[in-house]
């Protein structure tokens, strides 16, 4: 059995790991009902790996590139959209990718 939403029951992921004394899992319908859908899933990034630096939020797929991330949530995660970003830009650059739910989709 997978993991499930604390609240709803629901299989649906991702989850929202919510520590409040106790380690509930929060679906994104849930996180929207109660005002939390408002925080940004964002991708993983690991500075000390040397290739595959970005891992998407959805699944374990790594990627070198960030950019590489919107093509595969397209093709590997219907109702879902990545989008790069750069927050700030050099010489102290900052990237993220940043994950949404597609509304009536999914």
């Amino acid at each position: 059995m997978g993991p499930r939403c604390s609240f709803c029951g629901t299989t649906d992921g991702p989850f929202l790991d919510v520590e409040a004394g106790l380690r509930l899992l929060m679906c994104p319908s849930c996180q929207t009902a109660r005002g939390h859908g408002t925080a940004p899933l964002l991708a993983a990034y690991d500075p000390g790996q040397p290739y595959l630096q970005w891992t998407c939020a959805l699944c374990p797929q790594q990627v070198f590139w960030p950019r590489d991330l919107e093509a595969h949530t397209a093709q590997q995660h219907p109702g879902w959209t990545a989008t790069f970003e750069i927050v700030r830009p050099y010489p102290r650059q900052v990237l993220r990718v940043v994950y949404r739910r597609v509304e009536g989709v999914g």
